[in-house]
């Protein structure tokens, strides 16, 4: 084997080879009969609805996304996975379509000329079911595990959410409540809520960029430098700045989090937020329309020291509402990519259904509006809401 390629640990751990790169005679014979081909960004490897006959590729370095028969997303694979193996020993079409997400190098074969080795050979036809089965196995084996790692992850990032808001409602004319749907098992949006003292009410609604593990635990980071600040009774716009300067610190990742934080005096009706970067409020004036608060947006926390932020002001009085969200509510998207969008979220707000009074069961309609909306088409997003009305 001379090509560099060949001895990649990729490779001898899908040909089982031994430390010294020996394997059986039959998986040689498959592993020399393959070439290492490169995917541009963007470019089909294969094609729904194709025939088969370029046969298997191994994803030697990069990542595709796996897309059905109408183009959605339904998976995605990275280095180690195989592509199209079935193709090499029964007769069909692509049943999907996969996509290099970035430049793919691969392994491949072409079902013609394993057809020629098989026939030399026929035990090339059991060593490649044998490999086969024993990626496969070892595959379901890690992914059970990750899915077992994540649930943990999930369960305890929830955990770090408020799911009881019975406290609040000794608080003069207050009655709300939130809730967090992540698009994965563990997500990046948060929100929260607290008392700072007898009369004043700190609520928080967060997204943080990206997904999965590293957005919940710049999550978890976030909710507690905010919250620990907030209780310090320092001006919110002070607060942001020491919170903006923590999240920046040794922030490797560069993770960023867009932030609309409020402390709400329940005596005075009084409002004061700062605007990191994050999706307006809608808010209803003794009962009126829903419309979205003008206040200009500041730099999301997390990507530049130093960054300074504005302390603003309004006012909730007895009657009036405010709602709280992520994009991923304006942004969740239908089968036909269309978007939820502001117009679609206010003409939801504004619908006369009796509940506005409510919070749970607004929270609910809301929910499904979104999901009635999205139809089959897979969440793209962390969907949060916060709804409060005195």
């Amino acid at each position: 084997m001379t090509e560099d390629w060949k001895q990649l640990p990729i490779i001898a751990s899908f040909f089982r080879a031994d430390p010294d790169g020996h394997m059986d005679e039959a998986s040689r014979q498959l592993l020399e009969a393959m070439d290492r081909i490169r995917f541009d960004t963007g470019e089909d490897i294969v094609r729904a609805g194709d025939p088969a006959e370029d046969g298997m590729y191994i994803i030697l370095d990069g990542r595709v996304k796996v897309l059905d028969l109408n183009g959605r997303l339904i998976n995605e694979m990275e280095a180690g996975e195989v592509i199209g193996e079935m193709a090499l020993i029964k007769d069909s079409t692509r049943a999907a379509t996969v996509r290099a997400d970035g430049p793919v190098d691969c392994a491949h074969i072409s079902k013609g000329l394993f057809e020629q080795i098989a026939e030399k050979n026929k035990s090339v036809y059991g060593a490649l079911l044998d490999l086969l089965y024993t990626k496969t196995t070892r595959i379901v084996r890690e992914r059970e595990r990750n899915r077992s790692e994540l649930e943990i992850a999930a369960r305890i990032q929830t955990g770090y959410l408020p799911k009881d808001f019975s406290p609040f409602q000794d608080m003069s004319h207050i009655r709300t409540t939130a809730r967090m749907r992540p698009a994965r098992g563990v997500g990046g949006d948060f929100y929260d809520m607290f008392k700072i003292d007898d009369h004043r009410l700190g609520f928080v609604v967060a997204d943080v960029s990206g997904k999965g593990i590293p957005a919940a635990l710049f999550m978890v980071l976030s909710k507690a430098y905010i919250k620990n600040y907030m209780r310090l009774d320092m001006p919110l716009d002070q607060m942001a700045v020491q919170v903006n300067n923590q999240l920046c610190e040794n922030n490797e990742e560069e993770l960023f989090v867009t932030c609309f934080i409020c402390v709400l005096d329940t005596e005075s009706g009084e409002l004061t937020y700062v605007n990191a970067g994050h999706n307006r409020p809608a808010v209803s004036r003794k009962g009126g329309a829903f419309q979205f608060l003008e206040c200009p947006a500041d730099v999301p926390f997390g990507i530049m020291e130093g960054m300074t932020y504005r302390l603003q002001k309004d006012r909730l009085e007895q009657g009036d509402r405010i709602y709280l969200y992520t994009d991923g509510v304006t942004e969740a998207f239908n089968e036909d990519e269309q978007m939820f969008s502001d117009k679609r979220l206010l003409e939801a707000l504004n619908r006369k259904t009796g509940l506005e009074d409510d919070p749970e069961a607004f929270v609910s309609y809301l929910y499904q509006e979104v999901e009635d909306f999205t139809g089959n088409a897979l969440q793209s997003d962390d969907i949060t809401m916060l709804y409060l009305t005195r």
